[in-house]
């Protein structure tokens, strides 16, 4: 009933001839009644599947239903099913970019058909841009950019200044976090980068087996490897937990 639907979507907005792809997306449309907004969340730079319940479960599912509007879950360009080529190579990444992402939501608010309701056009219909993090980024930057056919934008933790390494997002967590906690996660990046900045590539290759990404050839790869989460978070409450122990047991002593 929500979907996912596919909307064709140019590979390259600035070269038309680079044909399209499957864009997918999901939309409730149970409440709506004419005049209503259609509120827009592009997913973010993940698989949008797990956020496909935004449709009915949310915050902007709980606006559209008291407004009488739409809502409309987009995944982000190469996340998911939504793929510009065959593979990750550079060939199809290249178009990767914040450009081209502002332009596919545009795009949808200018061209999407619903599968059972044909919205009027913007600005007749309101449309509201959702988003958090990054996502948030490009609901500001949509506002700031396509005023004519953005009504409003609700960004959430946006860092809406871009920054290459944008370093400073831990600071507040290593000024307010639990200090044993801090400590231990604090132990595991300073092991990780002695063993990274080193030259035994025996240590490299069992760091990264340890964390189940043996087969990453580069380095920076595995830095910034999004797998790494779930087993650096493990390794760090091990620590904690064993920090916290030794800790209990001389006060006990």
């Amino acid at each position: 009933k929500y979907g996912p639907f596919y909307f064709d979507q140019p590979v390259n907005h600035l070269d038309i001839s680079a044909g399209t792809f499957k864009h997918r997306y999901w939309a409730n449309t149970d409440w709506y009644q004419a005049g209503g907004p259609a509120i827009l969340v592009n997913a973010g730079e993940a698989d949008a599947t797990p956020r496909r319940v935004y449709v009915t479960n949310s915050s902007m599912a709980l606006l559209a239903k008291q407004l009488r509007g739409v809502v409309i879950v987009m995944e982000h360009r190469c996340y998911g099913e939504s793929q510009t080529g065959t593979d990750y190579s550079a060939q199809y990444l290249r178009t990767l970019n914040t450009e081209q992402a502002l332009e596919d939501m545009a795009n949808i608010i200018k061209k999407v058909k619903l599968p059972n309701l044909e919205l009027p056009p913007a600005p007749e219909t309101k449309w509201i841009i959702y988003g958090g993090s990054y996502s948030g980024n490009l609901a500001a930057w949509m506002r700031y950019r396509y005023p004519d056919i953005v009504f409003a934008a609700v960004p959430s933790s946006a860092p809406v200044q871009m920054k290459y390494d944008f370093y400073e997002y831990y600071y507040p967590i290593q000024k307010y976090g639990p200090k044993h906690c801090i400590q231990a996660i604090e132990q595991v990046i300073n092991f990780v980068d002695r063993i990274l900045f080193g030259s035994n590539q025996e240590q490299k290759q069992r760091l990264k087996e340890i964390f189940g990404v043996k087969d990453l050839e580069y380095d920076d790869d595995f830095a910034n490897c999004k797998y790494l989460l779930v087993s650096f978070l493990s390794l760090s409450l091990s620590l904690s937990l064993s920090l916290s122990h030794t800790h209990t047991h001389r006060h006990l002593v």
